[in-house]
């Protein structure tokens, strides 16, 4: 018994410490974005980072931080927090219009690689919503999914079982789209296999050593690929399709 009332009180303990953290984070944003409405940077940036230094994590933290650093004319870091909005919601056009600014002010001014119609529409279809709206659509879908196969097996009527029939196909798909998108959205958002060049000038090596070919020169704020690391040296790939290796500490993954 004593042991269920010990776990009772850790657990306890445990959520009012949660509720705790989450006032002081919501405290800390309000007077982040007075801050920064007031023209105080600094002052806004460092209250931001005490909310990341929480583990909170959100679109509109990584915003207002990469407004803040856009204001501070630290466009590498503007550029890597707009990014990392970008990764928890793909579909927030005010991020990619703040986002294509901080890019204007960059000297790299990289052409991407043209993709064919179907990868660019898979690509547009699941940028369309974030990870949880389409976690959500899945859901919708499997109901009106279940519907679907109700109407089909409890009906009477020949039109209403072809009409059950034909949604249970149409729901079914949007379903497994859904799941897809979520998926794919939430595992992008957990791993780190892109990063932005935060050395002002930076020569891209055709292999792990300093001795090796320069291949070409990049400078900070363009955003690059990791396609693996080794020894300290990660091999990149820009938009335009060209690879190389950078050392991890020249740019700053996302």
């Amino acid at each position: 018994m004593k042991r269920y009332t010990l776990l009772i009180c850790i657990l306890a303990v445990m959520g009012l410490g949660s509720v705790c953290a989450q006032e002081n984070s919501d405290e800390w944003f309000n007077q982040a974005n007075a801050a920064y409405n007031a023209g105080n940077y600094e002052s806004a940036m460092t209250l931001y980072e005490k909310i990341l230094d929480a583990d909170v994590e959100s679109v509109p933290l990584y915003f207002n931080m990469g407004n803040t650093y856009y204001k501070m004319r630290e466009y590498p870091m503007a550029i890597y927090y707009y990014e990392k909005a970008l990764k928890l919601d793909p579909s927030n056009e005010e991020v990619q219009a703040n986002l294509a600014i901080a890019n204007q002010a960059i000297v790299d001014k990289i052409e991407p690689v043209p993709q064919s119609f179907i990868v660019r529409g898979w690509h547009n279809a699941r940028a369309s919503f974030s990870g949880d709206h389409w976690a959500w659509c899945s859901i919708v879908a499997f109901a009106l999914l279940l519907f679907a196969v109700f109407l089909f097996l409890r009906s009477r009527r020949m039109a209403i079982r072809k009409l059950g029939f034909f949604m249970g196909i149409v729901f079914l798909l949007a379903f497994a789209l859904s799941v897809v998108f979520a998926a794919q959205l939430k595992q992008a958002s957990e791993n780190q296999d892109q990063a932005v060049v935060m050395t002002p000038t930076v020569t891209v090596k055709s292999s792990p050593s300093e001795a090796s070919v320069d291949l070409f020169v990049l400078h900070e704020g363009s955003k690059v690929d990791i396609l693996e690391t080794t020894d300290g040296w990660s091999k990149i790939r820009i938009a335009n399709g060209s690879v190389g290796w950078l050392t991890e500490d020249s740019m700053r993954p996302f």
